[in-house]
């Protein structure tokens, strides 16, 4: 009789968890990180305010992959001379047009695990690589780019169902080396501030993972396995990736023109590279003094963090969480550049080599970025002081500021609002093309602030 007792109590505590588990309210999706409305210009933090044109922002963290996985997208747009779509011209995000709202999810059926980059909105403005580079004497394992090998996937961290991230990986073969790296579709951006908030996954952490497919360049399928659906990251190291990899953020026009924030999966977890290139004389065989740095920041890598690079025109800064880490006047880059991030190794003196079987993870909730490009006409800078009564501009140079007084506004002109998603993107286009050639700022934000 005791026992009987003894196991119906433990029924009814079992019961009670149970219940009181299923009746925990689901959390909230992760809120989009505020996008600045009604600026004519963007400024930042630091030393210099900056002045840019441009603001758009990609955010991973509610990101609905079932709706995405859905789409029917058409070749992605080449933007040429025109500029993004803007964020604040009231783009609801229309699922025909691929733009979809953070955190509004349909309750409806089961959402996808993962979902491969190139089949969402993202890759109409971020382009996912694939292509391969051969072996050498000083990086001696061939690298192949994949476009299966930057997706989006759940958080298993969080308790938000729909919480989700971006995600780089690269994995080492026994013949080559599989990479990720995603780099912009316009590539005349021309100064800008990119923030990335970013964390190479500790090993032991678990990615869902849509799997590596046969149609890769022509490869021995047989010398060139495949990764299996959805495997897990065994633990490795008491949680350290595996050594040998690089992760990168920089501007590029070539490689004598490039900003960069470079990650090496070697190197202890607090500990960061920062360079304007070239940083290398491989005629004297030596590094080129003042041309990079290495720097211990904060926080961890390992830990959700915010990596900062300001390309201004006469210097480049580097911060972690708004902490300046380092400045340079070296090399600044002078030429329009497309932004790229990637995880890569080749085998080679910087990244190391990866053990084979051996996969590394870097995880990415949002870009931010403010900028401007090469096609853009030029715009008076207005201080900040105005707001405070104070009113500061540059001298007209050369005639380029056109007739009249380019501070006051047009007050003749119409301001069209185009319609949310596919319907209004030809009127943001036109809108592009008949931008006004001496616009001045009035309503700069700091999108630091925001």
């Amino acid at each position: 009789m005791g026992i009987n007792v003894l196991f119906f109590g433990i029924a009814v505590i079992y019961f009670g968890t149970v219940v009181s588990a299923l009746s925990v309210p689901r959390a909230p999706p992760l809120p989009a990180k505020k996008r600045p409305h009604g600026c004519d210009c963007y400024t930042i933090s630091g030393p210099d305010p900056g002045y840019f044109q441009h603001y758009k922002l990609w955010d991973f963290r509610a990101v609905d992959l079932k709706k995405h996985a859905s789409l029917n997208l058409s070749e992605p747009i080449d933007y040429g001379d025109e500029d993004w779509d803007d964020d604040d011209e009231g783009d609801d995000q229309d699922p025909q047009s691929g733009h979809l709202s953070p955190g509004v999810h349909d309750e409806k059926g089961t959402d996808p695990r993962s979902l491969v980059f190139y089949k969402t909105s993202f890759e109409r403005d971020w382009s996912s690589q694939n292509w391969e580079r051969r072996g050498t004497p000083i990086a001696p394992v061939p690298m192949v780019n994949s476009k299966h090998n930057v997706f989006l996937t759940r958080d298993h961290e969080r308790t938000d169902t729909y919480a989700t991230y971006l995600v780089l990986r690269t994995t080492r073969f026994s013949e080559y080396t599989s990479t990720a790296e995603i780099e912009t579709r316009i590539r005349n951006i021309y100064r800008c501030s990119v923030r990335v908030r970013l964390r190479v996954l500790p090993a032991g952490s678990v990615v869902s993972e849509p799997p590596q497919p046969k149609e890769w360049p022509p490869r021995d399928p047989k010398r060139h396995p495949t990764v299996p659906l959805n495997k897990t990251i065994p633990p490795l190291r008491n949680g350290r990736p595996p050594d040998g990899a690089c992760a990168g953020i920089f501007t590029y026009h070539d490689q004598t023109c490039e900003s960069d924030i470079e990650i090496l999966t070697r190197d202890p977890a607090y500990r960061v590279h920062y360079a304007n290139q070239p940083d290398y004389d491989f005629d004297a065989d030596r590094e080129i003094p003042g041309a990079s740095t290495i720097a211990d920041i904060p926080v961890p890598w390992t830990t959700w963090s915010t990596h900062r690079l300001d390309w201004l025109s006469d210097m480049s800064r580097w911060y972690v969480n708004n902490q300046m880490q380092d400045a340079k006047s070296y090399r600044v880059p002078n030429l329009e550049s497309m932004i790229i991030l990637n995880l890569w190794s080749n085998g080679g003196l910087w990244t190391g080599d990866m053990r084979i079987g051996d996969s590394i993870y870097l995880g990415i909730e949002y870009i931010e970025m403010t900028y401007n490009r090469s096609s853009d006409a030029l715009r008076p800078y207005v201080s900040l002081s105005q707001n405070h009564g104070g009113h500061q501009r540059p001298p007209p140079t050369n005639g380029s500021l056109g007739n009249g007084d380019p501070l006051e506004p047009d007050r003749n002109q119409k301001h069209e609002k185009c319609k949310p998603g596919r319907q209004g993107r030809e009127c943001r286009r036109k809108k592009w093309r008949n931008r006004p050639l001496h616009e001045s700022c009035q309503r700069p934000c700091n999108i630091d602030e925001l």
